[in-house]
């Protein structure tokens, strides 16, 4: 019987080892919805009304900027001078840990992460490919610190290069945003690891100031696009399919070079920070040094669709209730760039939100559990979206989120817990539309789930499966 049940189990493993190829060419070509221009300036345009009515907010961007530059250790600027001018999907390794993030930095220059690399790569990643800054910098029009004041500022840059060259505007930072979309993506893939690689995220920005190029509103209008540039991807089906089949082949990759469950692997290491520094680190860059210039208090308006960004951190939610949980964990009303006319992105603190525990109340709605409180036994997360069966054709079809349906009839514990069940990578598609996508071996994994049953009816123990753009915009 344990033989039976090891080869069962290395089928399931060589169906999971075939998503580590990369993607097929239909899957690439494909027009997903979401590829669509959009405008991004409505999500961050009350800048215009900083520059020309709150002459002190711009003044202290300024003086954060001079700080901020004129302050940084040698080892700051080092750092940001490779985040300046590396892929930051590979320098942001760190964030993952000191095993895990040189594994995975590893993979990624020897090309054993190809869906990773064709999402998330600087040069043509799909993620932020139809996402650039150009034209909210062209909108804004506002000089880089460089330009404005070269006389307070500490030159930062390697032998040769050229850091201080672009005369693109500052109005948002384009090197936050790409670095916010692949930070953020990580962390969708990696949600136990959430604080920490979005903690390092947020450090790719602080080094835009650093390196003069940029002021801290443009870090976080910059942080705003890269998470909203994320959410239309997370929103669009088909396009989260690609996210699903990228999550097995990075979670494949890292258990096979640590040579262990992802969990033990991510408890041995050593991290980035720990959960309570990241989360403070993170929060503080979302606001900087700003004071609030309007009322403290005031209801939060979650953009549409946001609540896509939590499906992976908590899969067993509705999208009502990830939306409750973006509203409990959002940072405080009245700071610069708060409301913008599509509702606040600068409001949304998604480490603290992929992080939360929540419990879910008799009456549906979602309850926070502070750090440290005694949890029930976790239990294998389900995920209230289902597979997409969007297939690739000449003319896509806008499609939306789904909602789950069934009211919670008890009170029950949720922790951020990776899924493996938000989407089915590869899944086998209606043959009777043209184009359908290439499947990767998991049509195969009906077959042996009905062999698991037939060895559980016989008397096996019982299995337990676990879960586990372009840019030139600086």
């Amino acid at each position: 019987m344990t033989t039976g049940l090891g080869v069962l189990l290395s089928g399931f493993g060589a169906g999971a080892a075939s998503a580590a190829e990369p993607f097929t060419d239909d899957q690439l070509a494909y027009d997903y919805p979401s590829n669509a221009d959009y405008d991004y300036v409505p999500i961050m345009d009350q800048f215009s009304w900083l520059v020309t009515d709150r002459a002190d907010i711009i003044v202290l961007n300024d003086s954060q900027t001079v700080d901020i530059n004129n302050s940084a250790t040698p080892e700051q600027v080092e750092r940001a001078i490779v985040d300046q001018y590396d892929d930051m999907s590979v320098s942001m390794a760190d964030g993952l840990g000191a095993n895990l993030g040189a594994i995975y930095a590893e993979a990624r220059l020897a090309g054993e992460l190809p869906k990773i690399d064709a999402l998330l790569a600087k040069s043509g990643g799909l993620v932020g490919y139809y996402s650039s800054s150009n034209p909210s910098k062209n909108y804004f029009d506002y000089d880089r610190p460089y330009i404005r004041f070269p006389e307070l500022l500490q030159y930062r840059d390697k032998e040769g290069g050229d850091a201080w060259d672009s005369t693109s505007g500052a109005y948002p930072s384009g090197h936050t945003s790409q670095a916010y979309w692949q930070g953020t993506s990580l962390s969708m893939m990696l949600p136990e690891l959430a604080p920490q690689i979005l903690a390092r995220t947020s450090e790719a920005g602080n080094n835009r100031i650093v390196m003069a190029a940029h002021y801290p509103l443009d870090v976080m209008s910059g942080r705003m696009m890269g998470q909203h540039i994320v959410e239309r991807r997370m929103s669009d089906p088909a396009f989260r399919e690609l996210f699903a089949e990228a999550e097995t082949e990075l979670r494949g990759v890292l258990e096979a070079g640590c040579g262990a469950a992802l969990a033990d692997c991510i408890a041995a290491d050593t991290p980035y920070l720990s959960d309570e520094d990241a989360l403070a680190l993170y929060e503080q860059r979302m606001s900087y040094e700003f004071p609030q210039i309007a009322p403290a208090g005031d209801a939060v308006t979650i953009p549409a669709n946001a609540e896509s960004l939590l499906i992976t951190s908590h899969p067993d939610l509705t999208p009502a209730q990830r939306r409750q949980v973006l509203e409990l964990t959002a940072i405080d009303s009245g700071y610069p760039l708060d409301e913008g006319a599509d509702g606040s992105w600068q409001r949304l603190n998604l480490a603290a939100a992929m992080a939360a525990q929540v419990e879910i109340n008799v009456d549906g709605t979602i309850s926070l559990v502070e750090a440290g409180a005694e949890q029930p036994e976790p239990t294998v997360p389900g995920m209230t979206e289902p597979a997409a069966t969007q297939t690739p054709t000449a003319e896509p079809v806008e499609t939306t989120m789904p909602t789950a349906t069934a009211e919670p009839s008890s009170t029950v514990t949720t922790s951020p817990v990776p899924s493996t069940e938000a989407l089915v990578p590869g899944a086998k598609t209606d043959e009777s539309e043209s184009g359908a996508l290439a499947t990767t071996g998991a049509e195969n994994a009906g077959v042996g789930l009905m062999a698991a049953l037939t060895l559980f009816a016989t008397g096996a123990t019982a299995l337990i499966l676990r879960k586990r753009s372009a840019g030139s915009d600086g």
